[in-house]
């Protein structure tokens, strides 16, 4: 489940951002930090687990017609394709108008997870033509 960062969850938030590789060093991590909680079109989600543990984090840039993944992490424990496709549906359905897009960086898994999305969509179109 998809949960806004607050100030609360700082430790947690730069934890999870550490995982990312351009946010190695300390400073270009909490000057990032510093940018999603300052910047009204950037947005900060903690990924929390049915069992109440913050395993991920999403960052996003929200423009009038889509959204940019920023960054996508998780705990070691928690790299899966299974988690990374839970937290794009999430972002889907909180923006149903805007379309999902990534920089290079990040576009083999929102091409994975729009093939995914596709193939879901066709299993559904084949069970509704079987009722």
């Amino acid at each position: 489940m998809l949960v806004k960062y607050k100030q609360d969850y700082e430790k947690i938030a730069l934890g999870l951002l550490s995982f990312t590789p351009d946010l190695k060093k300390f400073d270009r991590l909490r000057a990032e930090l510093d940018n999603y909680t300052t910047d009204d079109q950037l947005e900060l989600d903690l990924w929390r687990t049915d069992q109440g543990d913050f395993v991920g984090i999403v960052g996003i840039e929200i423009e009038s017609t889509y959204i940019l993944l920023r960054h996508l992490a998780f705990t070691p424990d928690y790299r899966t394709e299974e988690n990374a496709f839970a937290v794009l549906d999430a972002l889907t359905k909180r923006f149903p108008d805007k379309r999902l897009m990534a920089p290079v960086n990040m576009t083999e898994i929102v091409s994975a997870w729009e093939r995914h999305q596709g193939e879901r969509q066709a299993d559904q179109d084949r069970s509704a033509e079987n009722r």
